[in-house]
């Protein structure tokens, strides 16, 4: 299977795909070839680290995604993934950045989509804030962290001034690439407002606060197909798979343990942890399919038995 930096790429069709935890059963293949690609991609990379000396992150990543169970509900024609076993390192493997991504893309959008019902006048808007690029990530990451928390705190107080005060509630992460020009993070947000934020005042505001950047982005979204600009939002993790071998463990080294994605207002203290199963359904008999992962093939079923789980069977 060829490099997954030559390949496709983990990016926001990654993540568009997986907007759903049952999916119609014709949609499996795409599923599995997803985790597949994530798969290969994570064990090009457990070789670098064991290079490194990093025995207990390669061990990690090789264990990680070995097999994958699906529940069939064969009489409504819906598949949802019933068991797999996770390393939980996102920043390095693209198959559990895959699955946190996924999680909180559908958690935020459902609720944004319920403030909007209660709300008419608000408004979601995809927000994005850069800072100039270094060679530094280390210090780079923690201009950004400090800027933007400075940029948050004028949304308290009577005195204070800023677009941001225009944004009821807000979820954002930050991202990192580095293109041969140095490290870039930034940040991708969502702003849910009842007055447009402008785009000249806001990059006016974070210059003066980043002293090094004015570029800024601002666009509403359009939630009659928001998919792709939350995907924006929460495709951060997926980014490292796409790093060079040293960057991709330089970006580990230094941000594990770091928040990454955040929020406030009526989206804050949701839980996107992901868990190693989607949410099952009751009361309905279905099939259990295995698969399990062969390097060079992807996710191969496992013979089936036949065997049929009724109604309250596990």
């Amino acid at each position: 299977m060829p490099d997954r930096r030559k390949g496709e790429a983990l990016d926001v069709g990654t993540l568009a795909g997986e907007t759903r935890e049952g999916f119609k059963s014709s949609d499996l293949t795409g599923r599995l070839r997803r985790y597949g690609s994530a798969r290969e991609n994570a064990l090009r990379f457990r070789e670098f680290l064991k290079r490194q000396g990093e025995h207990e992150l390669a061990k990690d990543l090789n264990e990680c995604g070995n097999y994958a169970m699906f529940r069939d509900y064969w009489t409504i024609g819906q598949v949802r993934l019933s068991h797999i076993c996770t390393c939980r390192k996102h920043l390095i493997c693209p198959l559990c950045a895959i699955r946190r991504g996924a999680k909180a893309l559908r958690v935020y959008l459902a609720r944004v989509q319920a403030l909007m019902a209660d709300d008419a006048s608000l408004v979601p808007y995809l927000v994005t804030l850069t800072t100039k690029n270094g060679h530094d990530l280390g210090e780079r990451f923690a201009h950004l962290q400090g800027c933007l928390r400075a940029y948050h705190k004028r949304r308290m107080g009577q005195r204070q001034r800023g677009e941001v005060r225009k944004a009821a509630a807000a979820v954002w992460s930050y991202e990192v690439t580095n293109k041969g020009k140095g490290w870039h993070p930034h940040v991708h947000a969502v702003w849910l407002c009842r007055e447009a934020p402008d785009a000249f005042k806001l990059s006016d505001e974070w210059h003066g606060l980043t002293g090094d950047s004015f570029i800024v982005d601002v666009r509403p979204l359009d939630m009659a197909d928001p998919v792709g600009g939350f995907c924006e939002v929460f495709k951060y993790a997926l980014k490292f798979a796409d790093l060079a071998d040293e960057d991709r463990l330089t970006a580990y080294r230094t941000l594990r343990g770091k928040r990454l994605q955040d929020s406030f207002g009526e989206l804050r203290g949701l839980d996107v942890e992901p868990g190693d199963a989607d949410e099952l359904l009751e009361d309905l008999p279905y099939i259990e399919r295995l698969f399990r992962f062969r390097r060079g093939l992807g996710y191969v079923e496992e013979v089936a038995t036949g065997e049929v789980f009724n109604v309250g069977c596990r």
